[in-house]
């Protein structure tokens, strides 16, 4: 099915696409118009199923490079917010959209769009969808039995493509960032050729390069002293397909001047729960397992309560509290940690009244971020408030 999708399916909708809107300007200034317009036909293009109550253009997005002729298909923030609790929400065609990236052509021709780059498809935490549950899990891999778990280096996702005898970098949602020019520094074309020789060698003719960037400019929770590396995760052919792990180990250990090896384990599911629970581990985001024919990240409590504690604020703990998702992100803090955002529980509902939204703008700082979005949280939080005390 992949492959289909991706020669087939995926073409038609950037032909679709790139019929009318063909650079950045043209997407500023007609996206809105467009996905508003063609509803029905994005809707039934990516698979979007009826009972999903969101637009089909607002869980999926794009950027473009005007001079290149390329296009970069992402899901969107939204999709996490509307798709989860809808069965089949996250349809084949928007898990292969994160960081899909083609060259088009003539306006609304689908034979002259081509696949030039991509990179994982969307994978989920555990517990984060049934599928990756403890009791699926188990399924595939029952008490006992050992999978494979690869480091989650804690930096940003890049992927390497060759296009017009140029080496290219992009994130997964956008091109030319920070991040993607920093990667340029540090892997060149002739380091893709001799990727490409290391792949035909394995049988492959190399189309992309997924590495994990880690550098002091990438640092987001995880403290790498200074250090600069690429984390080797995964290469793709021309037709789409992923190389196998043991084709990834072969590329790196060749090339151990430009890549690292994530750090690899086996592990039982319990194993693997009972490691991410280990308080004692510090300055580790978590894994990376191959459990049946799924990915799924397991990141270790105490990354998670770094990743809370960067974003604790008033609006994030009224969007907890709206969605009732509170009691489970506040337990992955440290215990200090964990009382000071109970203070601000405290806080906010005693804010909380019939008189109106009004009392909780009084809890705006700085560190909130833009008062007029502090402003709509207050008000959708009230509302969900109201729904259940009126």
């Amino acid at each position: 099915m992949t492959n289909n999708l991706l020669t087939n399916n995926i073409p038609q909708l950037v032909a679709f696409i790139t019929s009318e809107i063909r650079t950045r300007a043209d997407k500023k200034a007609n996206w809105a118009k467009f996905k508003n317009e063609n509803m029905e036909t994005l809707r039934e293009m990516i698979g979007l199923p009826d009972r999903a109550d969101c637009k089909p253009g607002d869980v999926m997005g794009f950027d473009i490079d005007d001079d290149k002729k390329l296009i970069l298909l992402n899901y969107t923030g939204s999709a996490h917010n509307v798709l989860h609790s809808v069965e089949g929400g996250w349809t084949p065609m928007l898990r292969l959209m994160r960081g899909l990236v083609y060259e088009f052509g003539a306006p609304g021709d689908p034979r002259e769009v081509k696949l030039v780059s991509r990179g994982f498809e969307k994978f989920f935490n555990f517990n984060e969808m049934p599928q990756t549950r403890l009791w699926s899990l188990l399924k595939d891999a029952p008490e006992g039995e050992k999978v494979v778990c690869r480091e989650k280096a804690d930096g940003h996702m890049i992927e390497y493509f060759c296009h017009n005898k140029s080496v290219n970098a992009t994130t997964r949602g956008k091109f030319g960032t920070a991040s993607s020019i920093l990667a340029l520094s540090m892997f060149s074309r002739a380091d893709f050729i001799l990727s490409s020789v290391f792949a035909k060698k394995r049988g492959h003719e190399l189309m992309s390069i997924v590495v994990e960037l880690v550098h002091p400019d990438t640092e987001v929770h995880v403290n790498y002293k200074g250090q600069q590396q690429l984390f080797l995760l995964a290469a793709y052919d021309t037709s789409g397909n992923k190389l196998c792990l043991e084709d990834i180990e072969y590329i790196a250990k060749e090339m151990s001047n430009i890549f690292t090896l994530p750090k690899s384990k086996l592990m039982t599911v319990h194993e693997i729960v009972a490691d991410i629970q280990n308080r004692s581990i510090q300055n580790n985001e978590g894994w990376v397992a191959s459990i049946g024919d799924q990915l799924i990240k397991f990141k270790y409590e105490t990354y998670i309560g770094m990743m809370v504690e960067s974003k604790l604020s008033y609006k994030y703990i009224m969007n907890c509290m709206k969605n009732d998702r509170l009691d489970k992100m506040l337990v992955t803090l440290p215990e200090e940690i964990r009382e000071v955002a109970y203070h601000m529980v405290d806080d906010v509902k005693q804010k909380t009244n019939r008189l109106g939204y009004q009392s909780l703008y009084t809890l705006y700082s700085e560190k909130e971020g833009g008062s007029a979005y502090f402003k709509t949280v207050c008000r959708e939080y009230w509302r969900a408030w109201s729904a259940t005390n009126s």
